[in-house]
């Protein structure tokens, strides 16, 4: 899971514990899923691995013997993933003149030209080239490379260059804002291009990746970039044709139902799958190949998944039915989740809420903050965190009114069906192979589940929540072209942005930043918050050197970030 952007209230509030076990008997429960969940033996729990297969195993037979039903006669929900993207030798890219006898060129596959990863796996063209110039269309900048296309010369392959035109070395051009190789793309298509060749630009250009992309969106037309210069084009005519392979695996959300023959159904879920030996490159772990356990991320989140579904019996929890979840491929952009809300097995109008957790097992024993995700969601839900008094010795709840960010409960936000998350926070140990069992703070998680209990059974009576939309900033799991290499603490409600992990070898590192260091500035923008932080991040380019201001303890420092 990569955590997301909010403004914070802060509520500490205080519950009794309402399990007539003893604390013990809960938590050796969650010791022994945790610890099969993040062995060696599931290696990284990657979807649609083997590993997770096991994984799938596991928590379906637990969920058994919590006395969960399969829903609609089913345990499993497939679906397929991506593995990898690669461009086979069917690949062409001619140029011609004419009927191609005066003039007929075939240009060479990686050392001349490479697909990229914005283009469609498989498709071919047969047309004229056009050149588009830098394929910008900005009149009030006075650029618009457009503006004298008709309708006679769409439907061709267009040739645009990259990068924007003028000084592409002075910072912050208003133009860099329309030189994005996907907007470009997106222009393109729009003006009618059946195809499109880039070709190289000045010195600050983005260079596309020869690396094709697993999961990057495409754009339904061959698009591939050329090495060098193009000769004249007046004419001239290419063929065009991409075949990229894209072999697939199965991954698995596993669904326990508890039928209380009801027409709402509460969902509560959590992402079983991990990083795997960080086959897709989601580590922040820099070292030799490894097994990502996912302890914390997010065998935790299952554990007490399942926790629930053994509590959640009796009278008291009659109104409501529950579907329990463990979402696959939620790290790899919520593709369980999304699979699960376009191929509903219930309606979606019988869907009362969502809880999804997602890293519960690390609350800081300073800190105890449990932080609570979507709280704006429904007007119903402060009035329902009201109700809820654990012991503020054991627990502090911080809560965030915004409904998104990159964990499973974005997919049903973005339905406009109501939402909670529940996480303990980020470590040094997020997304490595760190993360490891012997780490889990199992009296944090034991009160956690406390309160996600209470919010269950204060909402038992309430009916169909309301759902409302909130003031969302997404900042998305790929949209920025850098990165800092630190983890924000986001638990933080002072000014600025206070580092709780730097990476060794990124950008931050290498500049000095430490943790504790609170960011206030970078660059031109004010940084009051993680949310700045975002904003001006999604403004870098690689190669940038930034000036940042940072407080460390009563010192103000101010540090060169290279991109």
């Amino acid at each position: 899971m990569k955590k997301f952007v909010s403004y914070f209230i802060c509520l500490t509030i205080a519950i009794p514990s309402l399990h007539s076990q003893t604390p013990n008997a809960v938590q050796e429960r969650l010791k022994k899923d945790i610890t099969y969940l993040s062995s060696d033996a599931l290696e990284g729990r990657l979807a649609g691995s083997p590993g997770e297969k096991l994984s799938a195993d596991y928590i379906a037979a637990e969920m058994a013997k919590a006395g969960l039903e399969p829903l609609n006669g089913k345990s499993f929900q497939t679906f397929d993933i991506v593995q990898l993207r690669l461009a086979t030798n069917k690949c062409i890219f001619e140029m011609y003149m004419g009927d191609g006898t005066e003039f007929k060129h075939r240009f060479i596959l990686n050392q001349e030209y490479y697909p990229i990863s914005e283009s469609v796996n498989k498709d071919s063209v047969n047309a004229e080239l056009i050149y588009m110039g830098h394929g910008i269309e900005a009149p009030t900048l006075g650029v618009n490379d457009y503006a004298s296309l008709t309708e006679q010369r769409k439907g061709k392959i267009f040739i645009i260059t990259l990068g924007f035109p003028g000084d592409d070395t002075a910072s912050h051009s208003p133009l860099e804002a329309f030189a994005s190789i996907s907007s470009k793309i997106t222009l393109a298509k729009n003006y009618g291009a059946t195809g499109i060749i880039f070709i190289p630009g000045t010195a600050k250009a983005e260079i596309p990746k020869g690396e094709l992309a697993r999961n990057a969106q495409t754009f339904g037309i061959p698009v591939v970039y050329f090495k060098k210069q193009l000769p004249p084009v007046v004419q001239m005519r290419a063929i065009l044709k991409t075949e990229i392979a894209a072999p697939t695996s199965s991954a698995i959300n596993v669904l326990g139902f508890k039928n209380n023959h009801k027409k709402r159904t509460i969902i509560i879920c959590a992402h079983h799958d991990h990083l795997g030996y960080n086959e897709y490159n989601n580590s922040l772990y820099s070292g030799p190949q490894a097994i990502h356990n996912g302890a914390d991320d997010n065998a935790s989140g299952v554990a007490a998944m399942l926790e629930l579904a053994r509590e959640l019996k009796g009278k008291k929890y009659k109104k409501n039915n529950y579907l329990f979840i463990a979402f696959s491929g939620e790290e790899l952009g919520l593709l369980g989740s999304k699979y699960f809300i376009n191929n509903l097995p219930i309606a979606k109008e019988s869907i009362n809420y969502v809880i999804n957790i997602d890293m519960l097992g690390r609350l800081d024993s300073s800190k105890r903050t449990l932080l609570i995700y979507g709280t704006g969601t429904s007007p119903q839900w402060e009035s329902t965190l009201s109700k809820v008094k654990p012991d503020s010795t054991l627990i502090k709840i911080q809560t965030s009114a915004s409904g998104l960010g990159p964990s499973d409960h974005a997919s049903f936000y973005l339905a406009d069906i109501p939402v909670l998350h529940f996480f303990t926070g980020q470590h040094a140990d997020y997304h490595k192979p760190s993360d490891d069992e012997n780490k889990i703070n199992y009296s944090g998680m034991e009160a956690s589940i406390h309160v996600i209990h209470d919010m269950v059974l204060n909402t038992n009576k309430a009916g169909k929540l309301k759902f409302t939309k909130t003031k969302d900033v997404q900042p998305g799991r790929s949209g920025f072209k850098v990165t800092m290499g630190i983890m924000p603490d986001y638990a933080f409600t002072g000014n600025g942005l206070r580092v709780d992990a730097v990476t060794e070898g990124k950008p931050g590192f290498i500049a000095g930043l430490q943790k504790g260091d609170i960011v206030t500035k970078m660059g031109s923008w004010n940084i009051s918050n993680v949310q700045d932080y975002m904003k001006a991040l999604g403004q870098m380019e690689k190669g940038q050197t930034v000036e940042i201001t940072v407080l460390r303890g009563s010192e103000t420092k101010t540090l060169n970030v290279i991109f």
